[in-house]
């Protein structure tokens, strides 16, 4: 916890809640690539395009692990309060006029009210979760963050399994939470202890002869 504090110190506070400008409509100098040009480069992978360049998302063991623990514990929600869904890795094009962007939540939680046929969401899911890896930087998940925030999403979560806690984070507030993960404002009746989402349960043991 101490290690997200201080690179939270380093951060502009005013930076994290301004307004988030929509990248240029011009054309991008050559070699950049549009939408449906990083999709079949991309080959059915995970990515996200950044002012047309791709970034391919990869999981380390960790960021594996929370990713499916995670969605376990909000797909067993659903399936006895089926209020909305879970999407893994659903990409969004936040500016449906331009080409050139598209991010991927690693989790997006969205609810009745604004599911839609879209193949691909123009809108931010209701509640955006992003899972920390080795190689991420905090100040791109933070960005990251008041993006979703300012596209739709009324929650972001930050999920660390390296300091086994999850960072909340509103459009005023944020939060370290370690202990008991609730969502009030969205998920009615979601309770999940915060370790769970970071080791799975032991395996039984053999009884020896």
């Amino acid at each position: 916890m101490a290690a997200v504090v201080e690179r939270e110190a380093a951060l502009d506070e005013e930076r994290l809640f301004v307004e988030f400008p929509a990248p240029t409509q011009s054309p991008p100098p050559s070699g950049k690539l549009t939408f449906e040009q990083a999709n079949k480069v991309a080959g059915g992978a995970s990515f996200e395009l950044i002012h047309g360049k791709i970034i391919l998302k990869a999981a380390d063991d960790k960021h594996a692990d929370a990713h499916a623990l995670l969605c376990g514990l909000l797909g067993k929600y659903f399936k006895t309060k089926p209020i909305g869904r879970v999407r893994l890795s659903f990409t969004l094009c936040l500016w449906p006029d331009n080409p050139y962007e598209a991010h991927t939540p690693d989790l997006s939680v969205i609810l009745n009210e604004n599911l839609t046929e879209e193949r691909y969401g123009s809108r931010a899911p209701d509640l955006a979760i992003e899972i920390f890896s080795r190689d991420d930087d905090w100040s791109a998940l933070f960005e990251k963050a008041k993006l979703y925030l300012e596209k739709g999403s009324r929650i972001v979560w930050i999920v660390d399994p390296f300091q086994k806690g999850v960072m909340v984070i509103t459009s005023n507030d944020r939060h370290w939470v370690t202990d008991t993960l609730t969502c009030p404002e969205l998920l009615l009746g979601f309770s999940v202890n915060v370790q769970d989402i970071f080791s799975w349960p032991a395996a039984p043991t053999t009884a020896t002869e």
